[in-house]
């Protein structure tokens, strides 16, 4: 009788660790999908004062003869706010570029090894770029390092984005990964 009640223990505490992790990677989610919510209005507000600015730009230098002197410098930190707030959403929708030629003649099996090795290449690069990236810009912003341009922007205030935007791309990854294990 102790060997079955242990055996039914042991079942029932397999279940609740699932269960855990089923709630926290659904919270996971929540979170991450939330986020990249967020990400994405911003970078479509941003994608509409980019398109503003280089149409004020345009017009001005052409028409007038008068170009805007800040212009080119806030549509470059445009791009870059616009690339690394939308690469979570784009990961998890996978509306990525992707050369599909080993998926399509592949087993199952092998685009599911491929599509881990995929998230894993994915998830060392997103690492390397939160470490480095909060580490360099922590570093300009100690320093005072400023773009040498106009309006002379902090460094920091330009490449932080690209750590906070690795992060959720990073939670993608996990939440990717472990769909991919669990399927059969």
């Amino acid at each position: 009788m102790d060997f079955l009640d242990s055996r039914l223990h042991g079942n029932d505490r397999k279940g609740r660790k699932r269960a855990e992790m089923n709630t926290f990677f659904h919270g996971l989610d929540k979170v991450s999908s939330g986020t990249n919510k967020v990400f994405i209005f911003i970078a479509s507000l941003m994608m509409a004062g980019l398109m503003i600015i280089v149409c004020v730009d345009l017009t001005l230098r052409y028409v007038f003869n008068s170009p805007l002197i800040w212009g080119t410098e806030v549509t470059e930190i445009l791009l870059l706010y616009i690339t690394f707030l939308g690469a979570a959403q784009v990961f998890r929708e996978d509306s990525h570029v992707v050369i599909d030629i080993f998926l399509v003649f592949g087993s199952a099996r092998r685009r599911r090894i491929l599509g881990l090795i995929s998230c894993a290449l994915v998830g060392v690069v997103a690492g390397i770029l939160v470490y480095y990236g909060f580490s360099a810009s922590y570093n300009h912003y100690v320093r005072g390092v400023f773009n040498p341009t106009i309006i002379e922007t902090p460094i920091a205030l330009i490449i932080v984005i690209i750590p906070l935007g690795c992060v959720p791309l990073l939670l993608e990854v996990l939440l990717k990964v472990r769909k991919l294990m669990r399927q059969e």
